[in-house]
């Protein structure tokens, strides 16, 4: 089943977050809602108003039409429990516009260094071709550069390579996302120099904030634990949900908890146990989440600079083959029908 787009939860939220700051019903805002946009948007949206009508709170509204990611519901559900629910719009609001902000400025610094690689890689295939067919014309040997026997074979080769390297990226992506492989991937991103330290910043942020929210709410601790965990929407994070749960039943304190996972960075740690100690865990959290969103942010607009001059580089090196390989075949044309 398809989710929700970033770009559709920012819009919905600030407006959720503008509406019942003004004081207009859940149920009327949902309504509303549930009249524009997509059809299948429509759809979610009128579930979702029809089980509140029935009295369901809207996090479990959320859960049943699984049209919202795990952060989404659980940020709702700790605002919920805790009175804030206007905060958790507005939060979840800047949450998902940051996010579609970022991807613009990276996909527009992309744009052309992208279309540059789609061009050289075309003329890849060109050269393989071109040069097969002057080969032939002039009766010089010609080069098996795919080992394919002929000159459509390798052409095709080549792109089914091509699209092989590119499928193989995005199921890598999207397996990374959902989990499919485990916690390696997210492992190794996270050795990833600014990428794995953004990756984290935004988790943590994220996990920070629900349990102010959860802590503010009065929940017992388990359930803060879980409300924080599934929020970070990080694999690294949420497999440690059963052993945290388990340690917590046991009376041992937050700080203890986390720590025995040894996921959690050591200013965390701190953050956690300077509001255990002073019973402030709820305004201790929420000064966290703010502190690492500042971070994140930061590393945000760095990477996609980054993003911009590593394509280019690449996109570079890409054309640099090119031209090598055009010159080599050229001079062995040359030389081929130098020779008497």
């Amino acid at each position: 089943m398809s989710r929700i787009s970033q770009k559709q939860m920012a819009k919905l939220f600030q407006r959720l977050a503008t509406s019942y700051t003004a004081g207009i019903d859940l149920r009327t805002i949902l309504k509303r809602e549930s009249e524009t946009g997509s059809s299948q948007y429509r759809q979610n949206l009128s579930r979702i108003n029809s089980s509140v009508s029935r009295g369901s709170s809207l996090s479990e509204a959320m859960i049943e039409t699984q049209f919202f990611p795990d952060l989404a519901i659980s940020v709702v559900d700790a605002g919920e429990r805790g009175g804030r629910l206007e905060q958790s719009f507005s939060r979840l609001a800047t949450h998902y516009a940051n996010l579609v902000q970022f991807r613009s400025r990276l996909l527009t610094a992309l744009a052309w260094p992208a279309f540059e690689l789609f061009v050289a890689v075309v003329m890849v295939g060109l050269l393989i071709a071109i040069c097969d067919s002057i080969y032939e014309t002039l009766e010089i040997k010609k080069i098996d550069w795919l080992w394919m026997g002929s000159t459509i074979g390798n052409v095709i080769a080549y792109f089914v390579m091509v699209l092989t390297v590119v499928g193989g990226l995005t199921l890598l992506a999207m397996g990374t996302t959902q989990g499919w492989f485990g916690a390696l991937p997210i492992k190794i991103s996270r050795r990833i120099p600014l990428i794995g330290t953004t990756i984290d910043q935004l988790a943590l942020s994220r996990f920070a904030w629900t349990m102010s929210v959860a802590e503010n709410a009065g929940m017992n601790p388990i359930e803060i634990a879980r409300l924080s965990l599934r929020a970070t929407e990080n694999y690294f994070y949420k497999q440690h949900e059963e052993s945290v749960c388990a340690t917590l039943q046991k009376g041992k304190p937050y700080y203890a908890t986390f720590k025995s996972t040894r996921a959690f960075p050591e200013d965390m740690l701190i953050y956690i146990d300077n509001g255990e100690t002073a019973g402030e865990l709820a305004e201790s959290m929420d000064r966290a989440s703010i502190d690492y969103q500042d971070r994140a942010d930061l590393n945000l607009k760095l990477l996609g600079t980054v993003g911009f001059v590593a394509a280019l580089i690449f996109v570079g090196a890409v054309v640099l083959v090119i031209l090598v390989s055009a010159v080599g075949a050229y001079s062995n044309i040359l030389h081929d029908l130098s020779k008497p």
